[in-house]
């Protein structure tokens, strides 16, 4: 591996006295028949416990599989998480907590989005991506703090190459960026994580600062003495687990994870975009996995080392994605691809023992140009729409030719031609989309803007030819109001 300083010569390689179990979180958007976002997370969860409630086979096959359906805190948000299961399991508990999310939104005219940012409505929030979480650890033991450091530095320093091979989301507000992973530059929960170090109690009182209900505060720990259960795995002081990567479980200084236990100890990588192609998404979590062996194998021969230009190539991955150059010492500059192949040359034995194959790696998967291309904009109204987007969003409007429109009780109103109407300028979108086999939206295709203008609830369509009197912000509405005609 090239981050690693081999210190004795052990040769035997202990990956068969390892088991690895995995764990799969796929969040999802969650959008209406005209692909806005729709705020239905939980009645997708109410539909969801009526199909498994009138399908008892369904129910005893996923309890299998699922661990359960969660909402995250926009309503247009919801993921699955699967159970810790074996690698080679995994494909199926994907596929099921898919199809479970499908089949509940179809029952309330909703469409599950397999993509991290909606076109035009996330700004940056909501955003959605995918955690693998992997354990490694010797059969009928629990991880140990060594192996949970290994694990995590082996994956940390490989973090470029998973959000290089990951990065699916260059549209953000509604424009085509520079950006290969928009999800990963703009998100306010997915900060930069360090190396982890293991941190062991001395025998005299020691203060620990923590994170407790949003407050940083401390814990006294009265010297325990070193033993596997007092070491903790440290990355960053302030135990934040909303990170690109990280250890997680009671060894650790996570104050959410204190009381768990420690078999949950295992190491969760959440810089993934949210993956259309199952197969793609296997062969990232398939590669976490084989490389929790490697670790463990490295770290009985020596010293996994920290990777000194980490952060340039995190950035480069965030921006380029597949065509990703990354830095090494002594000048040189390796292409995505080529670490690719190194990293699955030196795990590729991993493979068979955990039965499971990479498919798409490394070139199938660099070959592929994002399903999310720019966007078509159709525009009803353009002129009007500039000035809502500036904020201008009071206005009064000639309505050129007549039109009918109604109220929220259906009553119906004819609005005559050459009238003037002063309202609140709004706009509605209407996204076309296409969707897999599965029945994922993958792909927007184009937008069509009209514009309306809101009086009293009532709403205007408006149209090409009407003729704009005057436009004001909201804070010259009300001075307007105020005073009379002021700055008019």
């Amino acid at each position: 591996m090239l981050f690693h300083q081999k210190t004795n010569d052990n040769k035997k390689d202990p990956y068969e006295e390892y088991q690895v179990l995995c764990g799969i979180e796929e969040e999802f958007l969650i959008i209406d028949e005209d692909g806005i976002l729709k705020e239905a997370a939980d009645e997708i969860m109410m539909k969801a416990a009526e199909l498994l409630e009138q399908n008892q086979d369904l129910l005893n096959a996923l309890r299998l599989k699922i661990r359960s359906l969660d909402a995250e805190p926009n309503p247009s948000q919801i993921e699955y998480v699967t159970l810790p299961l074996e690698p080679r399991f995994i494909k199926e508990a994907v596929q099921a907590g898919r199809q479970l999310l499908i089949r509940a939104a179809k029952e309330i005219d909703a469409k599950i989005v397999a993509q991290s940012l909606h076109p035009i409505q996330s700004d940056p929030h909501p955003i959605v991506g995918t955690h693998v979480n992997v354990s490694v650890q010797k059969k009928g033991h629990i991880m140990k703090a060594e192996e949970l450091e290994a694990v995590h530095n082996y994956l940390w320093n490989y973090l470029p190459e998973l959000i290089g091979i990951s990065a699916n989301s260059p549209i953000y507000k509604g424009n085509l960026t520079n950006i290969a992973s928009n999800r990963c530059a703009n998100s306010t929960v997915l900060k930069k994580n360090g190396f982890a170090t293991i941190q062991v109690p001395k025998n005299r009182p020691a203060l620990v600062p923590m994170r407790y209900y949003g407050r940083m505060r401390y814990q006294l720990k009265i010297g325990s003495g070193e033993d596997e259960f007092s070491k903790k795995v440290i990355t960053n002081s302030r135990g934040d687990r909303l990170v690109d990567i990280t250890p997680r479980g009671p060894f650790t200084n996570i104050s959410n994870d204190k009381d768990e236990t420690p078999s949950r100890n295992r190491v969760e990588v959440r810089i993934i975009d949210v993956q259309q192609d199952i197969q793609d998404l296997l062969d990232i979590a398939y590669l976490c996995c084989i490389s929790g062996l490697h670790a463990i194998y490295l770290s009985s021969t020596g010293i996994i080392k920290r990777d000194p230009f980490h952060d340039v190539n995190l950035n480069n991955a965030i921006a380029h994605g597949h065509h990703l150059k990354l830095k090494r010492p002594k000048g040189i500059e390796e292409t995505l691809e080529d670490s690719l192949i190194r990293w699955l040359e030196d795990t590729f034995k991993y493979q068979s023992y955990l039965g499971i194959e990479i498919k798409n790696l490394p070139s199938i998967k660099l070959q592929k140009e994002y399903l999310q291309k720019d966007l078509s904009v159709k525009f009803q109204t353009r002129k009007i729409e500039k000035f809502r987007q500036q904020g201008r969003t009071q206005a009064l409007i000639e309505l050129v030719e007549p039109r009918t429109v109604q109220d929220q009780r259906g009553n119906q109103y004819r609005v005559q031609r050459n009238t003037r109407i002063e309202g609140t300028l709004t706009a509605r979108y209407q996204l076309k989309y296409q969707e897999n086999q599965e029945g994922l939206v993958t792909n927007f295709t184009n937008i069509s803007v009209v514009n309306y203008l809101n009086v009293q609830g009532i709403y205007i369509p408006l149209k090409k030819n009407d003729r704009v009197i005057k436009v004001y912000t909201e804070t010259e509405s009300l001075l307007d109001r105020l005073f009379g005609n002021f700055g008019f």
